[in-house]
């Protein structure tokens, strides 16, 4: 009976650990892998400003509301993409994250107005894999250009 009760209680334990991380890991800032450059600009950036309200997250590479652009940057280093709205004080900033292993990729897209970050959008793409011997892949469903449609040796045109 006992063994019973501790397994229930283990379980149900278990259960609310998982929900806890997660929670923990849904409101955890986003994050991207170090470069030698990102670690430069941030190890300035801290240097500058060494009393800055967000040096902390920066130095864990984290991004959070509020932010500056020179924060932002100093966190994950300079955007994949930027887009300025012409009419008004927005900033997009666009970052790519991929995993090498599986070639998923997130896209963060962070919303800025004037100089502070307000908010940000996530896109995650997960990669099925990619098969050569699919139909839309095979040679004779491609469509080659014509220097590459040859039967002469290298590749080169027949005239």
């Amino acid at each position: 009976m006992h063994r019973r009760i501790r397994r229930r209680i283990l379980a149900r334990c278990s259960s609310l650990l998982a929900v806890a991380c997660l929670a923990a890991c849904a409101t955890a800032p986003p994050s991207r892998p170090d470069t030698p450059a990102i670690r430069e600009l941030r190890a300035d950036f801290l240097r500058t400003f060494p009393e800055g309200r967000y040096n902390d997250h920066i130095q864990r590479g984290e991004v959070v509301k509020g932010m500056s652009l020179f924060e932002v940057l100093a966190s994950w280093g300079i955007p994949d993409a930027r887009v300025i709205a012409t009419d008004d004080n927005r900033e997009r900033w666009v970052y790519v994250v991929v995993d090498d292993a599986s070639l998923d990729w997130l896209r963060y897209d962070y919303l800025f107005n004037g100089n502070v970050l307000l908010d940000w959008e996530i896109t995650r793409n997960v990669t099925t894999g990619l098969s050569l011997d699919t139909p839309e892949h095979r040679p004779s469903a491609m469509s080659l250009p014509s220097w590459a449609s040859t039967n002469r040796p290298g590749g080169a045109p027949l005239r």
